[in-house]
């Protein structure tokens, strides 16, 4: 048993506690557990109660931490023992022990916290339990001194890292004890058998060669490896000083000079093969080597992955001798635990260039050659990840990096590519239960920069700089936008400005001519009244005058009544109360019945649509040119009957005036009559709103004047 170096202190505290209990505690008030069975069937909550332990039974031997817990067994089975070190020092194996103590839950099984143990002489080493390694994965070896078949897989020196740490709930300190030759040359053991694998610490010095591929029955004390749950890991077992491995079949005394064996025929079908699970010897060159771990061996047509923890350096090309234990890999047959010898140099290995996907498959751990289109690069600092695309199949690639040694790269997505590197079928998809596998993808491993050439680089217009020229046309776009959003809103701002000016102006051109109305109304209108009716009332009075005096009388008065009445039409044309009486319609209307009233003429208004007002100026415009047509037909036209039509669209409205009268053909030859004058108003008003107009006309078939106007 190899012993960790330490301070040589007991827990003098926690002792005191045991004893302090154990004196309280009421003897007939508790039932004394006397056998190993006994403890080992305690629950968790039980065995916590600290239940008092009488045991009588053979030491077996010391066990983690040493000096302080030990294994004894009774007629029963196996119990783990602490005890003070004091009365630990003295024992030997075979010692027959009378133990007193408490139960205690332990890390993973109870064991027996002792505060009494008495020599009482010599006693026998109770025959193993014989077991499979198998068994051993049930957890329920603890603590048990077992007998299993195996075939050694390695022998190697135990490290001070390898020593188990106290287990939970450990109650004594670790005694400084100087260890024996015997103890210092403590080894560990890897175990085979079939597929299980179990670590075993032998106390004594071993010779590797006469039990690395050995076939031994081996006898120790089985232990685990659990977590904080208590639940179990895995086994592990300690053979005791002095407890030597039995070896029942030898291995091979050179077995580096026996015939290596191609790697095409490792794993294949031989009936009465009896050499399973035992070492072989292949002979190949080298493709890769990553010291301390794997190497990549060519023996000619097939490749193979070796693992080995030599740290010894091997270069491609070199011709090596290795001995190990065959494993079905992920896809090909690989060795485990081997060691290898340099035979010389023979020639660089030349890569298998890859046609499809059986050649993949067919060259699996070999070092193969393929042309692909990089797609992804990724660089960590541990290794560099490529995705190459081949054939259609996104191609998983990797190299690793040593520390510190991160090189520059300046590969380009979308590159086409020369790649050189070890082929590792991917396996880890489901395959069939039996029969022929095909997995569908494989993965490379480069093993420098230089196994990847660039031969093609990428266009310009690749997916990344198309992305990049798209975006930056999207924020144009979003910018323009912008511009022209803000341009607009600032010629709306300044339209709206000038409509306000406009209106504002208009407002205060309106109240000058309402005055200057009131004021017509107010003088010259009363006093054209007032001669009016004198020469009326003169009139009346004039029969004894001459004829031609009162023919001038008539005259004047009739002068005064035309007067009169112009100072009145001026007045209502410069006065727009209507508009604040009633909306557009309603004014059309007025207007109409007015210039239509006593005469023959019939006139009509028509609203299509929702009716809404209008601005104060294209109100007072629209209002102007239809007083103006209307008073056209009414007077020069001869029309029978006159259509107001009013259109409310969403922003548009449309004005038409009709009539049936006699037309005209064209406005220029009118220019010195009167009506062309109108005309010529009206056309000035549309343009002043910003409109259109529309005049249809021809002799004898009426006119028709259309005006649009958006508000």
């Amino acid at each position: 048993m190899r012993v960790n170096p330490g301070t040589a202190l007991a827990t003098a505290a926690s002792l005191l506690l045991i004893v302090a209990f154990m004196e309280g505690a009421d003897p007939e008030s508790q039932e004394v557990l006397t056998t190993a069975a006994q403890v080992r069937a305690l629950s968790i909550d039980e065995a916590r109660q600290a239940m008092p332990v009488h045991l009588r039974g053979v030491f077996m031997g010391e066990a983690d931490p040493p000096g302080i817990a030990f294994v004894m067994q009774d007629e029963t089975e196996g119990i783990y023992v602490q005890a003070p070190p004091d009365l630990v020092a003295t024992l030997h194996r075979g010692d027959l022990l009378e133990v007193r103590g408490v139960t205690d839950p332990g890390g993973y099984a109870p064991y027996v916290a002792a505060t009494d143990l008495q020599r009482l002489g010599r006693g026998q080493v109770p025959e193993p339990i014989e077991v499979s390694m198998e068994d051993l994965y049930a957890g329920e070896m603890d603590a048990q001194w077992i007998e299993f078949p195996a075939i050694v897989r390695s022998v190697e020196p135990l490290e001070p890292t390898d020593a188990a740490p106290p287990p939970p709930g450990t109650r004594f300190e670790t005694p400084v004890r100087e260890e024996s030759p015997e103890q210092q040359q403590a080894v560990k053991m890897k175990l085979a058998s079939g597929e299980t694998r179990v670590m075993v610490e032998v106390n004594g010095a071993l010779n590797p060669e006469d039990y690395v591929d050995a076939e031994i029955l081996l006898r120790g004390l089985c232990f685990n490896l659990h977590n904080r749950n208590r639940q179990f890991v895995k086994p592990f077992v300690q053979v005791p000083l002095g407890v030597q491995p039995v070896i029942v079949k030898r291995p091979l005394e050179n077995p580096f000079e026996e015939e290596s064996i191609p790697v095409g025929n490792l794993l294949r079908f031989e009936q009465g093969n009896h050499q399973r699970g035992h070492r072989v010897h292949i002979r190949g060159i080298v493709v890769h080597h990553q010291p301390g771990s794997h190497l990549w061996v060519r023996d000619g047509d097939h490749s193979l992955l070796v693992e080995t923890a030599q740290t010894e350096v091997l270069q491609p090309g070199e011709e090596v001798d290795v001995l190990g234990f065959p494993e079905p890999g992920e896809y090909s047959p690989m060795l485990e635990d081997a060691e290898f010898r340099k035979r010389g140099f023979l020639h660089e290995p030349t890569p298998e260039v890859l046609t499809d996907l059986t050649s993949a498959l067919q060259n699996d751990a070999n070092l193969v050659q393929l042309e692909a289109k990089l797609i992804e690069v990724r660089q960590f600092k541990d290794r560099i990840e490529l995705i190459i695309e081949w054939h259609g199949l996104p191609i998983r690639t990797q190299m690793h990096l040593s520390e510190g040694a991160a090189p520059a790269i300046h590969w380009q997505t979308g590159s086409i590519v020369r790649v050189m590197g070890i082929c590792t079928v991917e396996a880890n998809e489901t395959g069939p239960l039996g029969g022929l596998w095909i997995p569908q993808t494989f993965h490379l491993l480069l093993r420098s920069t230089s196994d990847m050439v660039v031969i093609q680089s990428p266009p310009w217009w690749n997916a990344e700089r198309i992305a990049y020229l798209l975006f930056a046309f999207l924020l144009l776009a979003i910018a323009t936008i912008a511009v022209i959003m803000w341009i607009s809103r600032r010629r709306l701002r300044e339209k709206e400005l000038q409509r306000s000016m406009a209106e504002a102006e208009f407002t205060a051109i309106l109240s000058e001519r309402n005055r200057v109305a009131r004021e017509i109304h107010d003088t010259l209108s009363q006093s054209l009244g007032a001669i009016s009716v004198q020469l009326e009332i003169a009139r009346m009075h004039a029969n004894e005058l001459g004829a031609d005096l009162r023919k001038h009388l008539a005259t004047a008065h009739q002068l005064a009544r035309s007067a009169l009445a112009e100072a009145r039409n001026s007045i209502w044309n410069m006065r727009s109360q209507v508009l604040e009486e009633c909306d557009l319609g309603e004014a059309l209307t007025r207007i109409l019945n007015k210039l239509t009233d006593e005469t023959q003429v019939k006139g009509e208004v028509t609203v299509i649509g929702t009716k809404r007002r209008l601005s104060p100026i294209t109100e007072n415009n629209l209002l102007r040119i239809g007083q103006e047509a209307i008073a056209n037909a009414v007077k020069h036209a001869n029309a029978n009957w006159i259509k107001v039509n009013m259109t409310f669209d969403n922003r548009l409205l449309r004005l038409s005036i009709e009539d049936d009268g006699k037309g005209f053909e064209h406005i220029t030859r009118q220019v010195g009559e009167r009506r062309s004058f109108g005309l010529v108003g009206i056309k000035e008003r549309v343009d002043q709103m910003g409109g259109s107009i529309d005049i249809r006309s021809a002799s004898g078939k009426g006119t028709t004047i259309t005006v649009s106007v958006s508000d």
